[in-house]
C-alpha cells in the first residue's frame, strides 16, 4: 500500500510555483534535499524558505546542509504591534452589532476553554492569547501572539490557525471560510462547525513556541 502524501504547506505564490515548475508536490521529495538547493529556485526568498523548514521538520523528514539562521536577541522591529491595555471583553460588548457582540462574546469562551489563558488587546481591535517571540530568516524579529480572533464588520478574522499539522484537512470540514497570509475568516459562526474550530484552535496551541 502506498504511503498516504504528504501536501506542501500554505505557501506564498511565487513559491507554490517555484515548487510546482521544479516537479516538488510532496514534502518527502525534499527530505535530505539541501536548503541552498530550494532557495535557488525562483520566488522562494528566507521566509517561505523557512515555512518548508518548519514543515519537513513536523512530518519527521529534514532538510540538508541548514543555512544559518539568525540568533535571536529579543528585540522587537514590530512595534506598531504590541499587547494593549483594556479588557478585551469590555471591547467586544461595545462592539456595534449583536452579530458581532455575539459571536466575539462565543470566540472568548472558546479561545479560553481551549488554551487555558487569559485573552488579551493587541493593538485596538484584536484580542490574543500566549505569546510568540519570531525570528525572521532575514534578522527580522518581534513579538506577536501565537493565537487570536477580531469579529470584525465583513468577517471574523481568526489569527494562527493555519500552521499547524492537520489544519488543511480540518479546514476541508470548517464549513464556508477563506484564508490569507497566516489568516483565517468566516463571516459568522453560525455558518461554521464549532468542534472543527476548537480543534484548530487545540492544534495551534500545541505547536512549540
Amino acid at each position: 500500500m502506498s504511503e498516504s502524501p504528504l501536501p506542501l504547506p500554505r505557501l506564498s505564490a511565487p513559491a507554490s510555483r517555484a515548487l510546482a515548475a521544479a516537479g516538488i508536490t510532496d514534502l518527502r521529495q525534499l527530505d535530505g534535499t539541501p536548503e541552498k538547493d530550494i532557495l535557488a529556485l525562483h520566488g522562494v526568498g528566507p521566509s517561505q524558505l523557512g515555512v518548508l523548514r518548519d514543515a519537513v521538520s513536523a512530518a519527521g523528514l529534514s532538510l540538508a546542509d541548514p543555512i544559518s539562521r539568525p540568533p535571536a536577541t529579543g528585540r522587537n522591529d514590530n512595534t506598531a504591534f504590541l499587547e494593549a491595555p483594556g479588557s478585551p471583553r469590555r471591547w467586544i460588548e461595545a462592539l456595534p452589532t449583536t452579530r458581532r457582540v455575539e459571536d466575539g462574546l462565543r470566540l472568548l469562551e472558546i479561545f479560553g476553554e481551549v488554551t487555558g489563558e487569559p485573552p488579551t488587546m493587541w493593538g485596538p481591535s484584536i484580542v490574543g492569547y500566549g505569546t510568540h517571540h519570531y525570528v525572521y530568516d532575514s534578522g527580522r524579529e518581534g513579538d506577536t501572539l501565537r493565537v487570536g480572533f477580531s469579529p470584525r464588520a465583513s468577517a471574523i478574522s481568526l489569527y494562527g490557525l493555519l500552521g499547524a499539522p492537520g489544519a488543511d484537512a480540518l479546514l476541508a470540514t470548517l464549513g464556508p471560510h477563506k484564508t490569507g497570509t497566516g489568516c483565517l475568516y468566516v463571516t459568522t459562526l453560525a455558518r461554521i462547525r464549532e468542534p472543527v474550530l476548537r480543534e484548530l484552535v487545540a492544534a495551534a496551541w500545541a505547536q512549540p513556541d
